[in-house]
């Protein structure tokens, strides 16, 4: 835009400066060079010069009306032009002497140098023997014809026609350019309009102003008419003998300053009415249209300069917007691309706006959620319904009750077996009630899970040590007691019986700890996520032996079907946690007697494990909740509610699922599919 102003401003510099030189040509017949040089006054110079041509001798036409006319009878020389000349005199501070003559001696006596100042048109011809001045009037040649003449309606009809103009005038000229003209010579244009009068010619050719001057003098002026069309119009200037070039400039001046002081005018005034015909009309028109473009001008570029404010404010609007956009998708961007749920809740409870994280969980498009009531979306109505209408409450406090909210609040939801934090941040706005809520959905169920599970960790790592420096405490002694078994038998092997059964019975049990403790340093290790070759038979047993004592004290009856020959390549620790507290769960489920069945099978590419107790079995209530973590049935302080979803998480880990059939005191089964990745057999080293 810039560069647009300086071109405009430049062409604008260049339109007025163009326009101020014109207006000076019509105004004063001067470029701004010549306006600025004039504005000076006389130098001593130039007054030395007038004053060795003073008096100044004007050479006028003695009968040449308005302009000139010499009356005898008064011996007065009276007109237009000759009171320019007296002007003249007075602006130039000397005296200018009119004689007036005939218009071909008033030629010839300046010519010879006898008279110093005469007024006319400059030609080519002209110049050869005079110097001219700038204008100082204006003339128009026209020609005039009888009205009875039917066959003169235009310049171009005077072909083969007698013309009579007055000897040495500048019309002469142009009238010989049309082909067949017959000119007649005359002292003045009154001896020509008799000729026109008596039909001895058939038009009369001059200025306008003296033609019409003696029209009017007719008595029969409406005899006649003058052709519409001028042959010229041309400006008029104070001619000087060509060795008299010093007095132009000195003139020149003279005439600017009686333009710019409005002399020239006046004396126009004066001889205004049916002789006004010679002033400069063209020369009015023109200023007048040189106004029309200049207004025309202005007007363009006031249009211009709108438009270019107009487009630099479109400019500023349209690089605003795109701004905006851009960083309006970039905040959709940011919004869509946050993993919890971002919901906008707007005035009387509709969803005005959500991210794609809420739209995949709901999994549901954005037009079946956007303009709905959020209470059809269950996640919301649970919380509205655990928390007393928080987000209602919220949407209708005003500004006031707003200051004692605190948005970092967190609630939280337990919903479809996970844990939801809830942050809820009015937004802004300049209205005296809240008219929109943010409500920010955080999943928070693993950070909890982890949490306990590294209280959990840190809880089984302590005891793991515990346990593995108590299990190394006793293999001492008990090595002790089977090598002290030893020496004992070589004593009492078939000797005693009852003491060799008593010495049965102590390696038996000894054998029995040496099991559990192994087994015992075996699930106090930490294990990372590595997979390897397990016995799943195994890996069965000793989860049952690690349960040992709770399985005798409640008579429960297990039954195991499992190939023991093959082994399954998987993560350890994770078939470990699977298996215990499946097994855990189905023993507290019978606490009385009871029988627990855990048969292993093949379907396809899945090893399946099915866990059964006769148990008093679960409600169909809370079947739906025993997978949600933090959920237990149990008393407080003898379940976490985390043992089920330990289990659902591992299985989710190894691809696998696990799924419930249960009857109220007819017993619960867990099935567990697991992808195998292999099966070899397995050998005893």
């Amino acid at each position: 835009m810039k560069k647009r102003i300086v071109v405009l401003i430049f062409v604008t510099l260049i339109f007025l400066t163009i326009y101020v030189n014109k207006f000076l040509e019509l105004q004063y017949n001067v470029n701004i060079a010549e306006y600025i040089h004039y504005q000076s006054d006389y130098t001593a110079q130039e007054r030395k010069i007038l004053k060795n041509y003073s008096p100044l001798i004007y050479g006028g036409n003695i009968n040449e009306p308005p302009l000139g006319i010499y009356y005898e009878k008064y011996n007065q020389y009276t007109g237009i032009v000759v009171d320019y000349i007296n002007a003249l005199s007075i602006e130039l501070g000397v005296e200018i002497m009119s004689q007036p003559m005939i218009w071909d001696q008033a030629l010839e006596e300046l010519k010879s140098g006898k008279t110093n100042l005469c007024d006319m048109i400059p030609s080519q011809s002209r110049s050869r023997y005079y110097l001219f001045s700038n204008p100082l009037y204006t003339l128009r040649g026209i020609i005039t014809v009888k009205n009875e003449d039917s066959t003169l309606l235009q310049i171009d009809d005077l072909k083969g026609k007698k013309v009579a103009v007055q000897s040495g005038d500048i019309i002469l000229d142009p009238i010989r350019k049309i082909n067949g003209v017959k000119i007649v010579e005359t002292n003045n244009v009154e001896e020509a309009l008799e000729l026109l009068k008596h039909n001895k010619v058939d038009a009369v050719g001059g200025d306008e102003p003296v033609i019409r001057y003696y029209l009017n003098e007719l008595s029969n002026v409406h005899d006649y008419r003058i052709l519409e069309s001028p042959l010229y119009e041309s400006s008029c200037s104070l001619a000087v003998p060509k060795n008299q070039a010093e007095l132009i400039p000195i003139l020149n001046k003279a005439i600017f300053h009686m333009k710019e002081k409005g002399i020239l005018n006046n004396i126009e005034s004066k001889w205004a009415g049916p002789y006004t015909g010679f002033m400069n009309q063209d020369s009015e028109i023109q200023k007048q249209r040189l106004i029309i473009t200049l207004i025309i001008f202005m007007a363009a570029v006031i249009g211009y300069l709108v438009y270019l404010w107009n487009r630099s404010l479109k400019v500023l609007v349209d690089s605003r917007t795109k701004e905006l956009s851009f960083m309006k998708n970039e905040l959709e961007i940011t919004f869509n691309g946050i993993k919890d749920f971002m919901v906008i809740i707007g005035s009387q409870y509709v969803i005005k706006n959500v991210n794609e994280s809420f739209l995949e969980y709901l999994k549901m498009s954005r037009g079946t959620v956007v303009d709905k009531p959020a209470n059809q979306f269950p996640i919301l109505k649970e919380f509205e319904e655990k928390h007393n209408n928080q987000i209602h409450r919220i949407l209708n406090s005003d500004h006031q009750q707003l200051q004692t909210y605190n948005p970092q609040t967190k609630l939280e939801l337990k919903y479809e077996r996970r844990i939801f934090e809830f942050s809820i941040y009015p937004l802004p706005i300049e209205t005296k009630t809240q008219s929109s809520v943010l409500v920010m959905i955080s999943d928070i169920t693993l950070s909890k899970i982890e949490a306990q599970k590294l209280i959990q960790s840190n809880k089984m790592e302590t005891i793991g040590q515990l346990a593995a420096g108590v299990a190394h405490e006793l293999k001492n002694p008990l090595g002790i007691i089977r090598n002290s078994i030893y020496i004992l038998r070589e004593d009492y092997d078939k000797k005693d019986r009852y003491k060799t059964m008593a010495l049965d019975g102590i390696d038996h049990s000894v054998t029995r700890a040496s099991n559990i403790i192994d087994n015992l340093l075996r699930y106090s290790k930490l294990t990372g996520e590595n997979k390897e070759w397990v016995n799943l038979s195994h890996t069965i047993q000793i989860m049952l032996e690690l349960n040992s004592k709770q399985i005798k004290e409640q008579h429960i009856l297990v039954r195991v079907c499992c190939e023991q020959s093959k082994q399954i390549y998987m993560n350890r620790a994770s078939l470990e946690h699977i298996l215990l507290n499946l097994i855990k769960n189905a023993l507290d489920a019978m606490p009385e007697k009871g029988e627990l069945s855990i048969v292993c099978s093949e379907e396809n590419d899945q090893v399946i494990i099915q866990i059964k107790d006769t148990g008093s079995g679960i409600d169909e209530g809370v079947l739906e909740r025993i997978f949600d973590p933090f959920y237990t049935t149990k008393p407080l302080g003898e379940g976490t509610g985390l043992g089920l979803y330990i289990v659902y998480s591992e299985l989710e880990s190894l691809h696998g699922k696990i799924w419930v059939e249960s009857e109220k005191n007819n017993g619960t089964t867990f099935n567990v599919s697991i992808p195998k990745e292999g099966w070899q057999i397995w050998q005893e080293d």
